[in-house]
């Protein structure tokens, strides 16, 4: 969060007077730690803390999870041009209960720190719905950082820096997929004029009602440019809605969302707003011993006058346990069409859609280690009818410690 005077400076930092006496050496050098690093910082004494004093507790106060994953992707042919990269993505998640420490009910704040580094695939593949959900240059930031109350049976308001598609537009079948497009889709991610997911969260308040055992309904209002961390207004304001139905495993899903920002159109005509609608279905399909078989659906809809993409269809398949006697593996097979609104085609002379088809197997080698290769055919990279459909190879190693 930047602030106005010194943003080295943490909110309870009081300015000095002559009276006031010198602050030692400590105290100095914590001053000048950005308020992210401060946090970040908290979050690793929090996971020690945690780790030793608290662990003999039942319920533990601080719980926490640090991953990392490392990738190579190889683009072997079509695309921009050939090439490979590597890169990573550490996380650092720490999350604190009011009633488990003995202070109030239904209180948690949760922080969570990133480390990533490496190439972005895309530079060289030339997709537009981005073939790595994990693709973000090399930064080191708080991500996400928010308090949430339960506010009575079934209710809770949370507020704070917060990922808005950690709750919205989630599927979890297809979280399984490395394509970002499976993560949130690009109706929502590639048109917002300024969204909060990943690789930036921005501030945002949001309320969640469980309506009875199977409905649910969940609104928020985030930052319109979640780059800055400051709100103004002046950038708008992004605001979701969405319902949900689920049982069991099952879960269908309807939401809209409005950018109450500008928005520039692909042809350069101006706009005051944006928004549109999507869903996501999850729908169970068969079991077995060991395994079991689901579909998902995911698709969206978005002011074609004014955004790149007006359509968006993801489908696909996964396999829990496909091979007996590993039941903690994963299969998928999935596809995923973002269409290109008329204006988009017509400025830029596009194709009608850029498509992903991802085959994914997930190899669960140890509790704390996964390994992950899978393929992408990414047909009409970046809807230009000049480039060759890509078809790239991708292997990710995933080590999770609790």
């Amino acid at each position: 969060m930047r602030r106005a005077a010194d943003p080295r400076r943490p909110p309870f930092a009081r300015q000095r007077t002559p009276s006031s006496p010198a602050p030692n050496r400590a105290t100095d050098c914590w001053r000048r730690v950005p308020l992210k690093h401060q946090a970040l910082i908290t979050a690793a004494a929090l996971t020690l803390f945690a780790g030793g004093a608290l662990a003999d507790e039942a319920r533990q106060p601080v719980t926490t999870e640090l991953s990392y994953s490392f990738e190579g992707d190889k683009n072997f042919s079509g695309g921009l041009r050939k090439g490979s990269a590597t890169l990573g993505s550490g996380l650092l998640d720490v999350t604190f209960d009011s009633e488990a420490a003995g202070w109030w009910p239904g209180g948690t704040l949760f922080i969570e720190g990133l480390l990533d580094h490496g190439r972005n695939p895309s530079d060289f593949i030339g997709d537009v719905q981005t073939a790595s959900n994990i693709a973000d240059g090399n930064r080191t930031r708080l991500q996400q950082m928010w308090y949430e109350q339960r506010l009575g049976q079934g209710l809770s308001l949370l507020a704070g820096l917060h990922d808005l598609n950690s709750e919205f537009d989630v599927s979890e079948y297809a979280s399984l997929f490395l394509n970002s497009s499976f993560g949130i889709a690009p109706d929502i991610s590639a048109n917002a004029q300024g969204i909060s997911i990943f690789p930036q969260a921005g501030w945002a308040v949001r309320l969640f009602l469980q309506l009875n055992e199977a409905i649910s309904l969940r609104m928020a209002v985030y930052d319109g440019d979640p780059t800055t961390r400051t709100v103004t207004g002046r950038e708008g304001y992004m605001k979701i809605v969405e319902a949900a139905w689920s049982s069991g495993e099952a879960a269908w899903k309807i939401g809209g969302w409005q950018h109450s920002g500008d928005k520039t159109a692909p042809d350069g005509r101006l706009y005051g707003s944006n928004g549109g609608i999507y869903g996501v279905i999850d729908q169970p399909l068969t079991r077995w011993e060991g395994g079991a078989l689901g579909l998902f659906v995911q698709w969206g809809l978005a002011q074609k006058d004014r955004n790149d993409f007006s359509n968006y269809l993801g489908a696909g398949i996964h396999v829990a346990g496909p091979i007996p006697g590993r039941g903690d593996d994963e299969f998928g097979l999935a596809v995923a069409r973002a269409g290109f609104s008329d204006i988009y085609r017509r400025v830029n002379g596009s194709t009608r859609a850029e498509t992903a088809i991802e085959a994914t197997y997930q190899l669960q080698l140890r509790p704390w280690l996964q390994l992950h290769p899978a393929f992408q055919w990414i047909l009409h990279p970046g809807g230009d009818p000049k480039l060759a459909d890509a078809k790239v190879g991708m292997l990710r190693a995933t080590i999770t410690l609790p």
